[in-house]
């Protein structure tokens, strides 16, 4: 992650932050954040997978 994403993500979370709002909950929101933003990434570069090939992958794994 980006030294420029990390700071807008931080600055994000703590907008939304309660008086009850703990260490763990920023932590969740910063993760969350960044699975999103690989994700997004992973899809622009082509990195993703049809619902076809996401079938037969499955019924390999609940073999």
């Amino acid at each position: 992650m980006k030294e420029v994403t990390l700071k807008k993500y931080l600055i994000q979370i703590a907008d939304k932050l309660t008086p009850e709002s703990t260490l763990e909950d920023v932590y969740e929101q910063l993760s969350l954040l960044s699975d999103i933003e690989e994700s997004e990434q992973q899809e622009k570069n082509g990195e993703t997978f049809s619902q076809k090939e996401v079938e037969n992958i499955s019924k390999e794994w609940l073999r």
